[in-house]
């Protein structure tokens, strides 16, 4: 038998032949993650997966090592759809196979220290599976007599690599063993519980009478199914269960628990007694797409409040009750814990949520839910399309426009275009929902790549908000920040008891901090950017590469005291509106109050429960919030952004403008937006005040066809990175005649090479070569060719060689 596989450590776009040994020829299949010994280093065991066996092999043709084990208990972790999803990220995204590979696999699946061993406690029953005693099953036992929980690696060092993990899934299939992951940084999740000690007699808690509380404890201990509590649970408090501790009543015992991960963010259920006739109609078009079988992509533009959840949640239910399954994706982290909520409250244990705040734990065990049929409705972030869901029959995403869909790291995908071609692959429907969608979807709504549904007005009859934009040259301000409209607006809201939602897209306390006698602004030493001031922990950092200095309050070139604190960010603001509203709790929500688990679903909460009334924060606060008393909202520097060196930096404006409006007047109370902004003459702003976003949308077509910018060219952006500015200029160069000789003139604009608009980051001088495809893509071969022989000549000046399809961003 041989098997062809991708395994870690090769960077290479090639299949590695390996010989199967012939006891594990009958347990392996297509997706299963084995343990491959390479042919040049019999030693070392790297981690592989498998594409496809075949039974012989071309005459001549050497075996390039063997595989030694199959993981997993021998569980494909890839299934047919999700490996032709990794093979068509690697092709379209120009990335290595084993890359995209790693990318559709949590962390906690991709590494074998972690695996321990325990046996189990013995069992009269006899087995399902005969278990044939072998020397490598006695010596497995008898080190595990020796040794309390080890984990493989230190089994295979004791005896040896050769077949361990395949016999140790054999003998716990068997019931002899236990293979269980081990976290460190979480460890087996473990509880404080109490109960009864052993052979209690009944005059032991005869004099808790005097005590009822401890009685009460006592008895619920008795009834309990695990004749054990835990604090606080049946309102049992935990002084209660120690008294009787120290009574020696009761005894302390730790019971390990399955991670579960929870947003804590909770609403009342919202009854939908009846869908709105536009709903119908989509829903219906929805329901006879998903009946019939086939892919079919959508584009549901629906306005912000316009009911696109219940729709959703409509759907759903017939995907569930038809016995498939789904996937829901959505763009921030800040968006999931009250959507979440939401589907919690329809589907119950049938949604698993994928999160990045998630432990290795907690990541691992709802993998396995969600792969073993527990959950059926996979909910989260980006990476959340690649949940080992089989026979799925709808996908949606959610805010398809946002840039949260691109991944960073190579493979660079879009999670959006990715949701697309695996509903293809699934033969499912997939639905792309936005109040304002992305060009290229709604292009491709135009040409009939997808069918464009819409919800133009908002449920229960709610009106959408009025906007109104503030000059702040012509306005007198109350501080820094705020104009004296917005101020008297702010204070007429409190004043009836309502809520208000202020964005300001610039986290810190100053954006940077300027000497005013001798200029000097300090920079960071590792990027071309001014150093931001965070007032909290006096430092000024740099958001790219999170380098920082302690703050003075001086000038570190000529120690003035004289600064001027320039731009101000949201920590700032919330200083400001402390000191206009004293006796106000000003929530803030930005990355610097949200970097602890649950920390999102604590400030909403409060906010949910009217225990502030004004929330200050980055872009988060613009995403998929809904509160029913919100009836006013402020954006503190509406053209911030506008004039980034960027053709989609218009498009993200008004996208994030429309959605943070969106945030009020969702109910009865009606709303307000009101647009603080400097360049009021901008054309984004009429189209804004007149809430069109196809006006907006056909008026960028016309100048996004002139400079052939996507939708009307496919883009890709080669960036070249080292610490010798020289050599990423020389790449670059050397990349672009390359290019000018394969590529023909009429087929491909070329821009470049030019310093990035951040030219330097984390310490790397950055070049960039701009493509325009007029037709047909770049052959990804080529490409990767080029990479290997650029990346390989400046390989002394560790040049790095970046490909991004589709880019999100040119900065």
């Amino acid at each position: 038998m041989n098997a062809y596989i991708y395994a870690e450590n090769y960077l290479r776009d090639e299949l590695l032949l390996a010989d199967v040994p012939e006891e594990l020829a009958e347990e392996l299949q297509p997706g299963c993650q084995v343990l491959f010994s390479p042919a040049s280093n019999r030693r070392k065991n790297v981690i592989a997966y498998i594409l496809r066996l075949e039974k012989s092999r071309p005459a001549g043709l050497m075996a390039d090592g063997t595989l030694v084990d199959v993981l997993n208990s021998a569980h494909p972790v890839l299934t047919t759809v999700t490996m032709k999803l990794a093979l068509w990220i690697a092709e379209y995204y120009i990335s290595r196979p084993i890359e995209a590979i790693n990318a559709l696999l949590p962390a906690p699946l991709k590494t074998t220290v972690q695996d321990f061993v325990e046996l189990c406690e013995f069992q009269l029953q006899s087995g399902t599976e005969k278990i044939v005693t072998t020397t490598l099953r006695k010596k497995i036992l008898r080190a595990l007599q020796e040794s309390n929980k080890p984990t493989v690696r230190q089994l295979e060092r004791k005896l040896g690599k050769h077949n361990l993990y395949r016999t140790l899934t054999v003998m716990e299939r068997g019931g002899l063993v236990q293979l269980k992951k081990k976290f460190p940084q979480s460890g087996p999740k473990t509880r404080t519980a109490y109960r009864l000690r052993p052979n209690l007699s009944d005059e032991v808690t005869e004099p808790l009478k005097r005590a009822p509380r401890q009685a009460e404890a006592v008895e619920k201990m008795r009834q309990s199914p695990h004749a054990s509590l835990f604090a606080q649970d049946n309102g049992i408090a935990r002084q209660t269960l120690e008294s009787l501790v120290k009574k020696g009543i009761a005894e302390k015992i730790r019971v390990e628990i399955q991670s579960s991960f929870s947003t804590g963010f909770t609403e009342p259920k919202k009854i939908i007694e009846q869908l709105s006739s536009a709903q119908h109609h989509v829903l219906k078009e929805l329901s006879d797409a998903f009946h019939s079988g086939s892919f079919t992509p959508f584009l549901l533009h629906g306005v912000t409040g316009s009911g696109k959840t219940i729709v959703y949640i409509e759907l759903l239910k017939q995907v569930l009750e038809s016995g498939r399954n789904a996937i829901v994706l959505v763009p921030e982290i800040s968006l999931t814990p009250q959507t979440a909520s939401r589907f919690r409250q329809h589907f119950g244990d049938d949604i698993q949520i994928l999160h990045s705040a998630m432990s290795n734990q907690e990541k691992y065990d709802a993998w396995q839910n969600l792969r073993n049929g527990k959950a059926r409705i996979a909910l989260g972030a980006r990476s959340t399309i690649f949940a080992p869901l089989c026979n799925v029959g709808a996908i949606i995403v959610d805010e398809e426009h946002d840039a949260a869909y691109k991944q960073d790291r190579t493979p660079r995908y879009h999670g959006r275009d990715t949701a697309v071609m695996r509903a293809k692959l699934e033969q499912a429907i997939c639905v792309l929902g936005s109040a304002t969608p992305s060009f290229e979807s709604y292009s491709n709504a135009e040409k009939g790549k997808y069918r464009l549904l819409r919800l133009p007005d908002r449920v229960d009859n709610a009106a959408m908000p009025a906007m109104k934009l503030v000059p702040m040259l012509e306005n007198r301000r109350i501080t820094p920040s705020l104009s004296e409209v917005l101020y008297l607006q702010i204070k007429e809201r409190l004043k009836r008891d309502e809520q208000v939602i202020l964005l300001q897209n610039r986290r810190g306390f100053a954006g940077s901090v300027l000497c005013m006698e001798c200029g000097h602004i300090t920079m960071c030493k590792h990027c071309n950017v001014p150093m931001v001031y965070h007032a909290s922990s006096r430092q000024q950092r740099c958001h790219y590469c999170g380098h920082a200095v302690a703050f003075s309050g001086n000038c570190p070139k000529c120690s003035s005291a004289n600064l001027l604190y320039k731009s101000s960010g949201t920590e700032r603001i919330a200083e400001e509106l402390r000191e206009l509203f004293p006796e106000e709790k000003i929530l803030r929500m930005d990355v610097d109050t949200t970097n602890t688990k649950g920390s999102h679903a604590i400030i909403l909460n409060a906010f949910h429960k009217k225990q502030a009334r004004i929330l200050l924060g980055t872009q988060m606060v613009a995403k998929g919030l809904d509160f029913p008393d919100v009836s006013l909202v402020g954006v503190l520097m509406a053209d911030i952004g506008l004039n980034i060196p960027d053709f989609r930096s218009g498009e993200r404006l008004f996208s994030l403008l429309m959605q943070v409006a969106g945030r009020a007047g969702r109910a009865a109370i009606p709303g307000e937006v009101y647009l603080q902004a400097y360049n009021t003459d901008n054309p984004l702003f009429a189209h804004l005040l007149r809430g069109s976003y196809e006006a907006f949308y056909q008026e960028e077509m016309v100048s996004r066809k002139e400079l052939h910018y996507p939708p009307f060219t496919r883009m890709v952006v080669i960036e070249f990175t080292s610490p010798d500015e020289t050599a990423a200029e020389k790449a670059a160069s050397a990349c672009v005649d390359h290019l000018r000789s394969y590529l023909k003139r009429d087929s491909c604009h070329i821009l470049g090479p030019a310093p990035a608009g951040i030219s330097r980051m984390k310490g790397r001088f950055r070049y960039q070569v701009l493509l325009k495809l007029q037709s047909r893509p770049l052959a990804a071969d080529y490409l990767k060719h080029l990479q290997y022989s650029l990346m390989n000549t400046w390989k002394k000046h560790h040049l790095s060689m970046i490909i991004d399809v589709d880019p999100q961003s040119l900065m």
